[in-house]
């Protein structure tokens, strides 16, 4: 048994040694982080808006009349009803536990703007409609990637920028690169400026129109961090 827990140990460590000689070649480096940051203006603003049925003075406002009223505010702000998508047609919720005609239908839009002032003209074209809610799920360029890419390049060079410092105050050289490795940052998303994330209800709508805030975004956070290792010349 000995003798074959020797015979492995022979058989193992040439290739440990081979494998550590390979990893580092007997090359003198440098390993260094770089970061670098950007803010963006989104320029997708996925919205969600949802019309429900409701009781005014004991009559149900039918949602046929609040589909149309919301699609006429659609039209004077200027935007294409063919930008609209249907995320839900609810005509079966609230109806448990009742009869169909006290049943309240419902129904979902969803809108993706190109920007807060498009947003805000169908909001102000929206205070006379009663929609149930407007709800902003997602921000987000229409660029993201593109974006991303350059912006870890710039990290990589603040990297070589950061071992070219170090190295010249010892009186060396920054070599070629040896290693390079990149880490996946999650965009920061934004907080919306808008009651928070621009919800409206019917009594929002009713007794908020003299204190509305225009519409705002901040920027979308982005950062890109990079490890590389340089040769020591």
């Amino acid at each position: 048994m000995k003798t074959k827990y020797l015979f492995l140990a022979f058989f193992i460590l040439p290739f440990l040694s081979i494998a550590q000689n390979e990893t580092f070649k007997g090359e003198h480096f440098i390993e260094v982080n770089g970061t670098a940051h950007q803010e963006i203006e989104p320029n997708e603003i996925y919205t969600i808006i949802r019309l429900k049925e409701f009781e005014d003075n004991r009559e149900k406002v039918s949602l046929e009349k609040l589909d149309k009223d919301f699609l006429n505010a659609l039209k004077d702000s200027g935007l294409d009803r063919k930008r609209l998508e249907l995320a839900d047609v609810g005509s079966k919720l609230d109806k448990l536990g009742k009869r169909e005609k006290d049943a309240f239908r419902s129904k979902t839009y969803q809108i993706k703007f190109t920007s807060a002032s498009e947003l805000e003209k169908l909001l102000e074209k929206l205070q006379v409609v009663k929609v149930d809610f407007v709800d902003i799920t997602r921000v987000d360029h229409s660029d993201m990637d593109k974006i991303k890419i350059e912006l870890k390049v710039k990290a990589l060079q603040a990297a070589k920028a950061k071992a070219e410092y170090l190295l010249k105050s010892i009186g060396s050289e920054v070599g070629k690169p040896l290693m390079v490795r990149d880490w996946d940052v999650e965009p920061v998303q934004p907080m919306m400026e808008y009651k928070a994330n621009v919800r409206m209800s019917a009594a929002d709508q009713a007794g908020d129109a003299e204190t509305e805030q225009p519409v705002g975004f901040r920027k979308i956070k982005l950062q890109a961090q990079i490890v590389a290792q340089f040769e020591i010349k």
